[in-house]
């Protein structure tokens, strides 16, 4: 069972700019972190979430200030036992095992040949997990969703609903003039976009897009971000077609990175 997201993973050019520019703008602390296969990273939490920061060892090719969505990180209880039921359902992982990582966390990587182009790894917290750092900074209570653009809508959602059981429970015109979706699995949300225009997708049937925090009072949230420097794309939140209200950081002050703000509905 996938309890929820329990972060979103970014490639980086500068590791200690970026964490600095965190700290800065959200609020929170860096945790814990340092080399990986692919470079080094650093796990900053704010509010009652975290990020996964990325520097690859040859960043050359990344753009400045600029965050890269790279992978998203599910909590389970049972990570074993979740390898065994989506193993069963067709999924493959790039090792035979999960490996224990700098946090003390035992994750393991599905491949992404089997999960349509994006990287997600399974995390389960031990008795040795580092579980500090969380209540600072910005009052984010959770990652509410993961969003993605999709080349076909209809497809994407038979996917997640076949591999994950997922439910669709609603969805529309989008607001970049193509359409969505909203489907929820286990304990967890995507929101799936089809744009209007798909030459965005370079070929590819899905790719990271944005990511959803939840927060109690979005007001009061919006405040709290006003004053540390974030804008938005409107001066007030939307609702959507499942009741959410919904407004989007002015990605020139989140590094490039498209976030919103959301309220669940009652």
């Amino acid at each position: 069972m996938i309890e929820r997201i329990q972060h979103i993973g970014y490639l980086v050019a500068d590791l200690d700019e970026t964490v600095a520019w965190f700290e800065k703008t959200f609020g929170g602390e860096k945790v814990g972190g340092g080399p990986l296969a692919i470079g080094r990273n650093a796990i900053f939490r704010f509010g009652q979430v975290e990020v996964d920061l990325i520097e690859p060892a040859d960043s050359s090719n990344l753009p400045k200030d600029t965050l890269t969505m790279h992978h998203v990180g599910y909590m389970v209880p049972d990570i074993l036992k979740e390898i065994k039921e989506l193993t069963e359902k067709g999924f493959k992982f790039v090792a035979e095992a999960p490996s224990t990582n700098v946090m003390g966390q035992e994750v393991l990587m599905i491949d992404s040949s089997t999960n349509n182009g994006i990287l997600v790894h399974l995390t389960e917290n031990t008795p040795r997990s580092n579980t500090s750092g969380f209540g600072h900074g910005l009052p984010i209570d959770k990652i509410v969703h993961a969003g993605y653009l999709v080349e076909d809508l209809d497809a994407a959602i038979a996917w997640y609903l076949e591999k994950l059981d997922g439910v669709h429970v609603g969805g529309g015109a989008s607001a970049n003039g193509g359409r969505n979706a909203f489907v929820n699995f286990a304990q967890v949300q995507v929101e799936l976009i089809e744009p209007g225009d798909k030459s965005i997708l370079a070929g590819k049937v899905q790719t990271m897009d944005h990511v959803g925090y939840e927060v109690a009072d979005i007001n009061s949230a919006i405040l709290q971000c006003k004053n540390r420097g974030i804008r938005f794309v409107a001066d007030a939140p939307r609702t959507n077609s499942i009741g959410q209200q919904v407004l989007y950081f002015d990605a020139e002050t989140t590094m490039g990175a498209r976030m919103h703000l959301t309220r669940l509905p009652d």
